[in-house]
């Protein structure tokens, strides 16, 4: 299958991205996450197309592309924070700042996708409203822990974080009471992807908001190690290419 093939690449183009990211990005990596992330939005299209079904889901499908292709932009925006942060010039933090933003609202857009796909594919109703409900409840737990707990810095960014994580865990919230309606592949695999996302981005948070000393470490439990780099992105990948391949089932 031409889907496969795409996932193959991708995943190939991963790994010589994985070796070559570090710390503080570089055009090499950007342009190595591009194509993995050009991967995941090509799975999507050829299992749309592969899929038999097709034609009866075709506006959730492409709301789903949708999502994944607010999720290249998302990628390629982050990895553009992190190398103007580190170039010696006078506004690269504040830009750094803006690609932080834009890079949020990508992936926050890209949920909304998401979740509107889901419920046209597999219904709505109160369903919607009872986990949105489920989602705020879970963020605030989450944010409980990061502030509280481990001390965690969100700054300015505090409101745009838990805008972004209502959306999140709301995709996820949503996939499991669908999952728990009935059982499907599809509902299986959105699920799935939609907790490695959120594994992901708390993979992430660490990596940008951790507080000071946390820095300082040494080896890998440093916010920005090697570690915590590839387990962000391969999780991250994880679920891009998740919802992705739902395609071929949705």
């Amino acid at each position: 299958m031409i889907t496969y093939t795409f996932l193959a690449l991708g995943c190939a183009a991963f790994i010589m991205f994985a070796i070559v990211r570090d710390k503080r990005s570089s055009a090499t990596a950007i342009c190595l996450k591009t194509v993995v992330s050009l991967m995941f939005v090509a799975t999507a299209v050829s299992a749309l197309i592969e899929n038999e079904n097709r034609a009866g889901v075709i506006l959730p499908a492409l709301l789903m592309i949708g999502g994944l292709v607010l999720g290249l932009v998302g990628d390629v925006t982050l990895d553009f924070k992190i190398y103007l942060k580190g170039l010696p010039y006078e506004n690269a933090e504040k830009d750094s700042d803006k690609m932080t933003y834009i890079g949020m609202a990508s992936f926050g857009v890209g949920h909304v996708l998401y979740i509107t796909a889901t419920a046209l594919r597999f219904g709505a109703g109160l369903n919607l409203l009872y986990t949105a409900v489920c989602a705020v409840l879970l963020t605030a737990a989450i944010f409980v822990f990061s502030i509280g707990i481990m001390k965690m810095r969100f700054g300015k960014f505090l409101i745009p974080s838990i805008s972004y994580c209502v959306l999140l865990t709301w995709f996820v919230a949503y996939s499991a009471w669908q999952l728990a309606l009935g059982f499907s592949v599809a509902n299986v695999l959105l699920l799935i992807g939609a907790v490695m996302f959120i594994v992901s981005d708390l993979i992430l948070s660490m990596t940008y908001f951790s507080k000071e000393e946390d820095y300082k470490r040494e080896g890998m439990l440093n916010p920005e190690s090697k570690l915590m780099i590839v387990a962000n992105h391969a999780t991250y990948y994880i679920a891009q290419f998740l919802i992705a391949i739902a395609l071929l089932f949705i």
